[in-house]
């Protein structure tokens, strides 16, 4: 309710007589039944004076009871300040009132008061009470208000009304173990593409009704982006129950869904931040006294223009965000609560990927090679490009630290499209040179991305007529795990179409997954190089020589080489050997190398 009070601004002299009537009384009382508002004039005692026809069915004032005071007075009255109705000075009152306990239809409506009071405060004064009905502006208001703040894929609150929720929320005070859960639908983009968006909306309003069923009844549960979701739960008993609570979340939103009779495997991946904690070790508490550094405090202190619980809502979900991050980069699929040494990946995953977008213009970015050797001539038959960053602050970094960045970030294109221009001039130099015979291959790892991308084989058959080289004498390594994701399929067909126009590819990483045996006899290779693991390293039993021993016999079978990577040892050596690897490849063999370091190592 709002309200205004002013001062007596009116005497006995603003009733002016109308022209051509007689009794002024009568002709005020005949504007008043004329007006689109509902009048009402009490008397000083409260009795009813009179009421326009509006006025009478507004405040239910009978007929035959004219001068009593009906409930529905009583309601306006009753917001009014008593020393406005009782006092000697009179005034005016204006606010809002909900007449809905005392309509069959609820109604809004914005009232003026006014009090008049001689000045002996006798019989002779009087109580006007002039209401106008607001309800179906306030409705419109209502329903803006509503769309400005609620998803209309979901009918959740949306990003915005979710973080001055929260905000708000924060800045009071503390109850229990507070946290952000961020929920990310897994594949969503996958669904748009391969079923429409349509499909895609459905499968979000599914989610969000299922989640908002799986939460608490005070949990506060918004659509914050395309796939996102966040839980804000306050009053929890300590942080494992956060991690329950999401756990609980991520099971009922996993499992088969039934979309427009399409089935869909769904799930989803969630991250977990809590606030007052540095990290997943930390006592809870009050987080306001918490200050360890990195750790969020929930304060009620306010800012100008801004609160402290506000920018405590953005942090937690951005470090949910982090959280959900790891949980998908650990297979999609699972719950990650947020820690310091998360923290602190991000950080320098942020730094790196910015830092990445130089690395390719400033010349900071090189291709070492490391020689492939024949398990039985010992020759050298091959060599690997390999990608090193030379950071002009941090150093060398190390390609397990970057790639995966770049592939998330998606630079990984234009990155991998220049290693492969290095790698084919370089086997046309080395050729050229006599360094080589024409048998001589390089291989070079591509990404997902790359292989997905509509020009990716028409990109690689023009560099090889531009550096004059046979199909053969590129080998395009290929991860096992980029053949078997859910969205492998554009990366199926790449493969298939490049070994039709003779391009050699090599499974990377062979063995580390669930389907190597169908990526041999389904989708076709040329090469397997067979993962660390796999390469008979120091410790391995006579059972893993066997199945070695099995893997070589089958790949000669389909007419594939197999290379063993990570060579290290000498009797590592000789076990390959006798189960068959037709190539070998590690630090034993060769390290990498600058290109012309490397034809030292070859001709060693």
């Amino acid at each position: 309710m709002k309200n205004d009070t002013t001062g007596d601004a009116t005497d006995d002299s603003t009733v002016a007589m109308v022209p051509g009537s007689g009794d002024p009384t009568r002709a005020l009382a005949t504007v008043v039944d004329a007006a689109e508002l509902a009048v009402v004039v009490l008397g000083i005692d409260g009795s009813v004076l009179h009421a326009n026809p509006l006025g009478a069915r507004l405040f239910q004032i009978s007929a035959g009871a004219p001068g009593v005071r009906s409930d529905a007075i009583a309601v306006v009255l009753d917001q009014v300040p008593k020393q406005l109705t009782g006092g000697p000075e009179g005034g005016t009152w204006m606010g809002e009132v909900s007449l809905g306990s005392t309509l069959e239809r609820p109604s809004i409506h914005a009232v003026t008061v006014h009090a008049h009071h001689d000045a002996a405060h006798t019989a002779g004064g009087y109580l006007a009470i002039l209401a106008d009905d607001v309800t179906d502006e306030r409705e419109r208001v209502a329903r803006l208000v509503h769309q400005l703040e609620h998803d209309p894929t979901t009918g959740l609150l949306n990003r915005t009304a979710a973080i001055a929720r929260i905000g708000d929320a924060l800045d009071g005070e503390p109850d229990g173990t507070t946290a952000v859960l961020l929920i990310d639908v897994d594949r969503l983009a996958d669904v748009n593409d391969a079923l429409g968006h349509d499909t895609g909306d459905r499968l979000l309003a599914s989610t969000a009704r299922r989640l908002s069923t799986a939460v608490r009844p005070d949990d506060l549960v918004a659509r914050i982006g395309g796939d996102e979701f966040v839980v804000f739960c306050r009053g929890l008993d300590d942080p494992p129950a956060a991690m329950e609570l999401a756990d609980r979340i991520r099971r009922s939103l996993t499992g088969r869904l039934t979309i427009q009779q399409l089935e869909l495997d769904v799930s989803v991946s969630i991250g977990v931040a809590i606030a007052g904690e540095a990290d997943g070790s930390d006592e809870p508490g009050d987080a306001r006294h918490t200050t360890e550094p990195g750790t969020l405090q929930q304060t009620s202190q306010r800012h100008d223009g801004d609160s402290r619980g506000r920018r405590l809502a953005l942090e937690l979900i951005s470090r949910a965000d982090t959280a959900v991050h790891a949980a998908k980069h650990g297979g999609r699929g699972r719950t990650a609560q947020f820690s310091e040494r998360l923290g602190s990946q991000a950080r320098v995953r942020t730094e790196l990927s910015s830092a990445l977008s130089r690395a390719l213009r400033d010349a900071q970015l090189e291709v070492e090679y490391q020689p492939i050797f024949s398990a039985v001539s010992e020759m050298a038959e091959a060599a690997e490009a390999l990608l090193r960053w030379n950071h002009p602050t941090r150093g060398r970094v190390e390609a397990g630290e970057f790639i995966p960045i770049a592939e998330e970030t998606g630079i990984i294109v234009p990155i991998g499209d220049w290693v492969l221009q290095q790698a084919c001039a370089t086997t046309r130099r080395w050729i050229d040179s006599g360094v080589v015979g024409a048998r001589f291959s390089v291989h070079v790892n591509v990404s997902r991305l790359q292989l997905a991308g509509p020009a990716f084989v028409n990109r690689v058959v023009d560099l090889l007529r531009e550096h004059r080289l046979r199909p053969r004498q590129i080998v395009l390594e290929v991860r096992e795990a980029s053949l078997v994701d859910d969205d492998s399929d554009e990366v199926v067909r790449s493969v298939r179409a490049l070994r039709r126009v003779g391009v050699r590819v090599a499974i990377d990483n062979f063995g580390t997954g669930s389907h190597a045996l169908s990526l041999m006899t389904d989708i076709g290779a040329d090469v397997l190089k067979l993962d660390g693991t796999l390469a008979l390293p120091n410790g391995a039993s006579e059972t893993d020589t066997r199945v070695v021993r099995a893997l070589v016999l089958l790949a000669h079978a389909l007419n594939m080489e197999v290379v063993a990577e990570r060579v290290t040892g000498l009797e590592q050596l000789r076990r390959l050997r006798a189960a068959g690897c037709d190539l070998v490849q590690g630090h034993l063999v060769g390290s990498p190398a600058a290109p012309d370091d490397l034809v030292v190592q070859m001709e060693l």
